[in-house]
């Protein structure tokens, strides 16, 4: 919800009627005290892949420039948000190779030379993979995760790894957002606080533009969360439409991999490239290829149907965002408390979360971990490690203690899994259904819980801040499975005509001390 305190709404100049078109707005961008926000007359926090693209190719710009850019701003402003793990040896020499491929005339496709962070769960090669776990430093597992084969093939260029919230936020009850043992606190750009979800580098690291797009992963909320907060559109999609193979497991069941970028473009971008089936990943089975970038063309609101909770219209943003979308021609439909039961429907999720999380561990360090030098290879080596380290495993791991008590086999939750995922895709189906809803909108991720547990995908785009630019809010729309190209076209309308997203760096310039 949003805070008390100033709303900055920016780029509001949605038309009242068809009569009186608006102009779309331009993105907020950079403040002049950034220094560093510029290459090739391009503003790193509005510039999306398309527009780095065509400044490539006309030879402007390089990969090796924009990764340079990136590295540049990760070294003068990443001290008060440590939000980057790792940066990768091999990123500037992955840059020099696609830009002679490009010379060559062999361009991949729309994330050619482009660099991307993933999260630190996200399995890779060139640098370790570790959950935030100072039990698995070091790790370059067997192989990598399929989503970063997807990147490397489509052209991207792995820029790092982004701190987490250690074990994907299942580390221990006491322990904050953005908390790890190997990485220490992540912190928000916009107010020094809490960077929200297991992402949360992710989203910190998207919102100081510290590489084109990141990477984040979400069992509930994850991605969401700190995309709301951190002022970027984030993709939660379908279970099963993105393999999970080599990314550190929380609970197979409802882990997701997802898009985190400061623009719908990227975004659609990005998921175009990591979806699909995985013979490693039976979940993918039913998933299919989508040009996620081109099924944005022509995007509009007029006569989609949009439902939410008339409670929420006491959010002023969500007001605002009500507004906007009916000038824009959605057609608006308010819920009574079928949509507040949704907000619940989702909790059963949490008690098959430790069965599942000591199973997936316990296989991934058996089958897919390299070797390790403090020498875990089982959830209970890694608490007995933790007990040795008090001073870095500061907040305790009752979440580990209390999932190693599980007897670490799926078949014991596999039935309350589905009795869970029934029940929540039917409360989904059941609101859209009712009223003849194209998606289910609200303000920030209210219905995260209820969208994990069912597996169907949820959009969050950017939605204007508070107290002076220092607190951020998003608008969320929800679908039901393989919704995400009708998603991000609401998102990407909405995007277009409001334009309401603004960097931390316009409210917080004293990141810019680098400068």
């Amino acid at each position: 919800m949003a805070a008390a305190g100033a709303v900055v709404a920016l780029g509001v100049t949605v038309a009242p009627s068809a009569a009186a078109p608006a102009v779309a707005p331009r993105p907020v961008g950079s403040p002049a005290a950034d220094c560093r926000a510029r290459v090739a007359g391009l503003d790193l926090q509005t510039a999306t892949v398309p527009q780095l693209q065509a400044s490539m190719r006309a030879g402007r710009l390089s990969s090796r420039g924009l990764t340079q850019a990136y590295l540049s701003r990760i070294k003068a402003y990443d001290g008060p948000t440590n939000s980057i793990r790792v940066v990768s040896p091999t990123a500037l020499a992955e840059a020099d190779r696609l830009d002679r491929e490009r010379k060559a005339g062999k361009v991949r496709g729309p994330l050619h030379g482009i660099p991307v962070l993933l999260k630190d769960n996200i399995g890779t090669r060139t640098v370790p993979t570790t959950a935030g776990s100072i039990a698995l430093e070091g790790n370059i597992p067997k192989q990598e995760a399929f989503v970063t084969q997807r990147l490397r093939a489509a052209g991207a260029v792995v820029l790092g790894k982004t701190n987490l919230s250690e074990f994907a936020n299942w580390m221990s009850i006491g322990m904050p957002n953005g908390y790890s043992s190997l990485g220490g606190q992540v912190s928000n750009a916009y107010d020094g606080g809490d960077p929200l979800g297991s992402s949360s580098g992710s989203g910190v690291a998207g919102s100081m533009a510290f590489a084109t797009a990141t990477l984040g992963s979400e069992t509930s909320g994850s991605i969401l969360s700190p995309s709301e907060v951190n002022g970027l559109v984030g993709v939660k999609p379908t279970h099963g439409l993105v393999s999970g193979a080599g990314v550190i497991p929380l609970a197979h069941s409802f882990d997701v991999v997802g898009p985190m970028t400061r623009n719908v473009t990227d975004a659609a971008a990005v998921l175009t490239a990591i979806a699909g089936p995985d013979p490693r990943d039976p979940a993918t089975a039913a998933s299919r290829r989508v040009d996620y970038l081109k099924s944005l063309s022509g995007a509009s609101l007029k006569g989609v149907r949009l439902g939410y909770a008339e409670g929420f219209a006491s959010d002023p943003l969500f007001a605002e965002a009500l507004t906007a979308l009916e000038a824009m021609g959605a057609e608006l439909v308010p819920g009574g408390d079928e949509h507040s039961v949704l907000q619940l429907a989702g909790l059963p999720e949490i008690a098959e979360i430790p069965n599942e999380f000591k199973t997936g561990l316990n296989a991934y360090l058996a089958q897919e971990a390299g070797p390790l030098k403090s020498g875990v290879k089982t959830m209970s080596d890694i608490r007995a490690f933790n007990s040795q380290h008090p001073d870095r495993v500061k907040y305790g791991q009752s979440w580990l203690d209390i999932s190693d008590t599980q007897p670490g086999v799926y078949a014991v939750t596999d039935g309350p899994v589905l009795a869970t995922r029934a029940a929540t895709r039917a409360a989904i189906e059941g609101v859209l259904a009712k009223d003849g809803l194209d998606a289910i909108i609200a303000p920030g991720p209210a219905y995260a819980n209820v969208g994990a547990a069912a597996g169907y995908p949820t959009v969050i785009v950017p939605n204007g801040t508070t107290d002076e630019g220092t607190v951020a809010e998003g608008l969320s729309f929800t679908g039901t499975a393989f919704d995400e190209a009708d998603l991000l076209r609401y998102a990407a309308a909405y995007e277009t005509a409001t334009q309401r997203r603004v960097p931390p760096t316009v409210g917080n310039q004293a990141l810019l001390r680098g400068c």
